[in-house]
């Protein structure tokens, strides 16, 4: 599957490194959204630097057939903030597969019984 993302950039340019540890996130999170038709995903990633604060901003938006995951992290490095947005997002995609396999319903029965 190949994910259809862009990159939107506020305040600040990207780099060589960037790009290559953008790419490289896209193919994890590509791994995981397997199951989703591909036509219905889109992973818009926004990079943003703060002019006033010695900060960045990296939010992800990542649209699916059934739900919108966002996540968003602040920090004084780029390459750190991206990968914490990435964590946060894989934590995610992951509690909404769980949900939307049912995960508890079926844990709960095998619980009952021992």
């Amino acid at each position: 599957m190949t994910l259809e993302w862009n990159l939107v950039t506020k305040g600040m340019r990207p780099h060589a490194q960037l790009q290559s540890k953008l790419e490289q996130k896209v193919a994890k999170l590509e791994t995981h959204l397997e199951h989703f038709p591909p036509d219905a995903v889109h992973l818009q990633v926004n990079l943003e630097r703060h002019p006033k604060r010695d900060s960045f901003t990296a939010a992800l938006t990542l649209r699916l057939p059934s739900n919108i995951l966002q996540s968003r992290k602040s920090g004084a490095d780029p390459m750190p903030v991206f990968d914490q947005a990435v964590k946060a997002l894989l934590r995610e995609v992951a509690g909404l597969k769980s949900d939307l396999r049912h995960k508890n319903d079926w844990e709960r029965v095998a619980r009952r019984k021992l």
